[in-house]
């Protein structure tokens, strides 16, 4: 009897249970969507970039190295010749002492640097003496060709490193060959025999450095 009374029992909650889940909706739940990994999108080669073009080198001396003093002391006789002469030479060697300035801070050869420092040595001893003797002769004083100087300067700053050194060699080789015709017309003409004797002085070491630059370029340009 007691067995019967339990059977009966769990039959109801059965049905009560399965009644009451009937009336309740069925909830279907969405499968998850799962996120495949994207692979890194392969970056693209960069186009290839050619080579800058270098500069070209120049073919010739800077067009402001001019005619040279020369020019301005082909009178013969003239009065006022050692005055036009130291004035002249002056400024020459102010332009030269200038531009062998510049090029013993950028010329890479160390002959190139030696030749330079020689120059400008040389030259700033004979500025000293011309100073003088143009104030002795024209109660004056001498004044450099700064313009010049620096106008030559500027051609040689563009001068693209690779080919620096063979194109100031040149400018001051045709500088120096300049300052030989006129310093060989000083020796001739000037009546201060102190100016005439440096005047024939430095035309032979003129002649002699022109001569090493332009072996130089030869051998190395």
């Amino acid at each position: 009897m007691r067995y019967a009374h339990w059977t009966l029992l769990s039959v109801i909650l059965i049905l009560a249970a399965s009644t009451a889940w009937a009336g309740c909706p069925i909830a279907y739940t969405q499968p998850v969507q799962m996120q495949c990994p994207q692979p890194c999108p392969m970056a693209a080669p960069p186009c290839p970039q050619p080579c800058p073009p270098a500069c070209p080198c120049p073919a010739s001396v800077p067009a402001a190295l001019g005619a040279g003093p020369a020019a301005e002391l082909q009178c013969v006789g003239c009065p006022g010749f050692d005055a036009a002469y130291a004035s002249r030479m002056y400024a020459q060697n102010s332009v030269i002492i200038a531009v062998t300035e510049f090029g013993m801070q950028r010329a890479n050869n160390h002959n190139l640097r030696d030749i330079s420092g020689e120059i400008n040595g040389y030259l700033t001893s004979a500025n000293a003496k011309l100073q003088a003797w143009y104030g002795a002769v024209a109660c004056a004083s001498a004044s450099p060709d700064c313009a010049r100087a620096q106008a030559i300067i500027a051609e040689l700053c563009a001068t693209p490193a690779s080919c620096f050194d063979a194109v100031y060699a040149r400018t001051l080789s045709q500088l120096l060959t300049q300052s030989n015709a006129a310093d060989t017309l000083g020796g001739d003409r000037t009546v201060t025999r102190p100016m005439r004797e440096q005047a024939q002085f430095l035309s032979a070491k003129e002649a002699d450095w022109a001569f090493r630059l332009d072996r130089w370029v030869s051998e190395h340009g």
